[in-house]
């Protein structure tokens, strides 16, 4: 997917957990790439970070980070509402950021700090996550004894969002109003 991008060492790649892993990080930092993206706490197993279990006990907004034993790779992880580990192959842990969270003890949104690496995914990894949560809001729960039906009715609310999404652009509705629009068509 990056072969047709000209000029590497002028681009950051962001990605999800599904594809990020420690040889992922060191390849593309061999082409040129800068990347980050987070990652599934079963491969970080060469690099020396507290569990999350052992992160979960301590006070929200604690972090840890070490490089991988080659020193190619930097991991954070960070405890917010849950344990995020982030990989990347150029970004730093510090400055820290500013990031607001609702704290309950005080009643009140508050800032706390968050390691920069963070705070450069969440700018830019924009995306698929929003579209993620778009399919999540009203996601279709059907329950049957298959598991394809799950897959279809993921790929026919991944469709109707990306209809949506065009859709706005010209009539300005929200996405549940072309939802039961389709579904009324298809019932009649």
């Amino acid at each position: 997917m990056l072969g047709c991008i000209e000029k590497p060492e002028n681009r950051c790649v962001y990605f999800d957990n599904f594809f990020t892993g420690r040889d992922l990080l060191i390849h593309l930092r061999n082409l040129g790439f800068r990347a980050t993206g987070t990652v599934r706490e079963n491969r970080v197993d060469d690099c020396p970070l507290p569990s999350s279990n052992e992160l979960k006990k301590t006070v929200r907004r604690k972090y840890d980070y070490q490089f991988d034993r080659n020193g190619e790779v930097l991991f954070v992880r960070w405890h917010d509402n849950r344990c995020v580990t982030i990989g990347t192959n150029f970004d730093n842990v510090e400055p820290l950021g500013a990031a607001t969270r609702y704290s309950r003890q005080a009643s009140k949104k508050t800032q706390v700090h968050q390691p920069a690496v963070l705070k450069s995914y969440n700018a830019y990894m924009g995306g698929v996550d929003h579209h993620d949560w778009l399919v999540g809001k009203y996601a279709t729960v059907i329950r049957g004894k298959k598991w394809c039906w799950v897959l279809f009715t993921r790929i026919l609310e991944m469709a109707l969002i990306n209809a949506w999404l065009f859709y706005r652009l010209i009539h300005g509705k929200n996405a549940l109003d072309l939802q039961r629009a389709v579904t009324v068509t298809y019932l009649k």
